[in-house]
């Protein structure tokens, strides 16, 4: 993942080409990643070992954050380097509202996130491992440790969630519709992440080898 630069307007770039008068380096693609893992972690999944409180909806302080991931070693972040990777995180995972911060989707803890639009393209993707295939097809797919199933728009970015989980994946072309008329909600979470209720194995339309 690239790093981050702040723009001497205030602003937060990955291209310090892109900063109108120059830019600093501000936060390394290294710590990016490690500081944006351990932010979903505790908006997704364990607020409370980490001290922090989410509400129904999601939403932290972002100073009770900061101090979180201060306590895990993270003795120099400050609000601005939690705003930045909220601002240009590739996926839109998080959302800032004035003083607080969420995750928009992936939770396995109980909360309610409205999402962004229940419009979806025709045909969308789920990246998975080859071990997976026969209980899927047999089941369908189900959002297992999360509240949703998670769906994307391009086979490439279903595939880069498949090798989270190991080098033998597969991506499954999912028809839209069918889940619609079987009364399961598809829908929009972020820029590049749509979100199911459940997939029945006879939307399943192809299955991908990348």
């Amino acid at each position: 993942m690239k790093g981050i630069y702040r723009c001497r307007d205030g602003s937060y770039s990955e291209d310090p080409e892109g900063c109108p008068g120059g830019s600093e380096s501000f936060l390394p693609g290294r710590e990016r990643v490690r500081i944006s893992k351990l932010l979903a972690g505790i908006l997704r999944h364990f607020p409370d070992k980490f001290g922090v409180e989410v509400d129904g909806e999601g939403w932290a302080r972002i100073d009770d954050v900061v101090a979180a991931l201060r306590r895990a070693g993270y003795v120099w972040v400050e609000r601005w380097h939690i705003e930045a990777i909220a601002e240009l995180d590739p996926k839109g995972r998080y959302e800032v509202r004035g003083d607080r911060i969420r995750a928009r989707y992936g939770h396995s803890i109980s909360v309610r996130v409205e999402p962004l639009s229940y419009d979806a393209p025709p045909i969308l993707y789920h990246g998975t491992t080859r071990a997976s295939l026969p209980s899927i097809m047999a089941k369908g797919i189900l959002p297992m440790r999360r509240l949703k199933v998670h769906l994307s728009e391009s086979i490439d970015d279903a595939a880069e969630v498949a090798r989270r989980h190991g080098p033998d994946i597969i991506v499954l072309e999912v028809d839209v519709e069918c889940v619609r008329e079987r009364g399961y909600t598809v829908a929009r979470a972020s820029r590049k992440v749509y979100i199911a209720d459940y997939v029945p194995p006879e939307c399943i339309k192809r299955v991908i080898r990348p």
